[in-house]
């Protein structure tokens, strides 16, 4: 059932006069509901104005763009990167880009929506991508271009990537979605960039959404020089609107509050692990604040404790449900703790 609110879902609010603890959405560093980051980027809007619609490409420019990329290229490690409007953009971006006579596109399961261009089939394990990317590169000259999310299939086995390491990454480009890993994994919530460089892949780009964790309507795609510098020249990248420029000064100004958050939000994670009885009940990532399972029943006794987590039918209606847990530093040490002490009361009496 779809829950209508008239105000932004924080970890706490009120549904028909009656108050919920929200354990759902994306807004992991609960940036969006903080008063310090608010006040911040109200005070950007005044100076930047609300939105920004002229091209990258203009003959009148806002400086803050490049001071933003400049930032988020040191922040993961990257030689360069460029900011769109969205995260959803940003793979569009890749996707388009790629879709060309000089490669093949090879997809891991769990790759977002955003990397698609055409209806591709994405393999069922690393083990068959292995193996059709040897025949590939023993009888084909394209490029194999590898698409792949950071965090969503477990094979890949963040944060070592041990199946990626079986494949011949020397030979391919990889183009990553870390949208949900920006801000919140890696050292100082850096993401997962430099992780994936060290695969020594023959090229690598990550992309990302900065409206999940760090609360910008904003996308970004880091890499090398050479790569960024033919993605700018694109038609896509020239023809659309840039990034809200009031968003990327409030996320350069905002970055230490960020990494303060995401260290927080460590620790809240952990303590929700260290209370959790039944472990083996849920799908996570190490570090990630996000809970997934498969138990329609927990999601109705939560939401009777007046605790709603997300739960709907993902990407689309004839998808399977989606239900997951999500932990945000917005959230308690004491919230956390009713969480958990509901999650094992509920598993049990199973």
């Amino acid at each position: 059932m779809t829950e209508l609110l008239d105000q932004f879902p924080g970890p706490r609010f009120s549904l028909k006069g009656k108050p919920y603890l929200y354990f759902g959405g994306t807004a992991y560093l609960g940036l969006q509901s903080d008063p310090v980051f608010q006040e911040c980027y109200m005070e950007n809007i005044q100076r930047y104005g609300t939105h920004y619609g002229a091209s990258r490409n203009a003959n009148v420019q806002i400086a803050i763009y490049d001071e933003a990329e400049q930032m988020l290229k040191k922040a993961v490690g990257a030689e360069a990167a460029l900011t769109l409007s969205s995260g959803y953009l940003a793979g569009q971006l890749l996707a388009t880009y790629f879709n060309h006579p000089d490669y093949t596109l090879f997809y891991t399961r769990e790759s977002h929506a955003a990397l698609y261009q055409s209806t591709i089939p994405a393999f069922s394990s690393y083990s068959e991508l292995r193996e059709v990317l040897g025949q590939h590169l023993s009888t084909q000259t394209t490029t194999p271009v590898l698409f792949m999310d950071t965090l969503e299939n477990k094979e890949a086995s963040y944060p070592h990537f041990d199946a990626l390491m079986d494949l011949p990454l020397s030979e391919c480009i990889i183009i990553a979605d870390d949208s949900h890993g920006f801000g919140v994994m890696g050292e100082e919530g850096s993401g997962v960039f430099s992780i994936l460089a060290r695969l020594k892949p023959k090229a690598l780009l990550v992309c990302f959404s900065l409206g999940k964790a760090i609360g910008v309507p904003a996308g970004a795609v880091v890499g090398s020089k050479e790569m960024i510098g033919q993605l700018v020249k694109t038609e896509l990248y020239g023809a659309a609107s840039p990034a809200s420029p009031a968003g990327l000064a409030t996320l350069i100004q905002s970055w230490q509050l960020i990494q303060t958050r995401s260290r927080h939000l460590q620790n809240l994670v952990h303590q929700f692990l260290s209370l959790l009885k039944y472990k083996d009940h849920f799908r996570f990532v190490p570090g990630q604040p996000a809970f997934g399972y498969q138990n329609p029943g927990l999601t109705d006794f939560l939401k009777q404790q007046n605790i709603l987590v997300t739960h709907f039918h993902y990407p689309n209606e004839q998808s399977e449900p989606t239900s997951r847990i999500v932990i945000t530093a917005a959230h308690s040490q004491d919230e956390i703790r009713k969480l958990a002490e509901l999650i094992n009361q509920y598993l049990e009496s199973l």
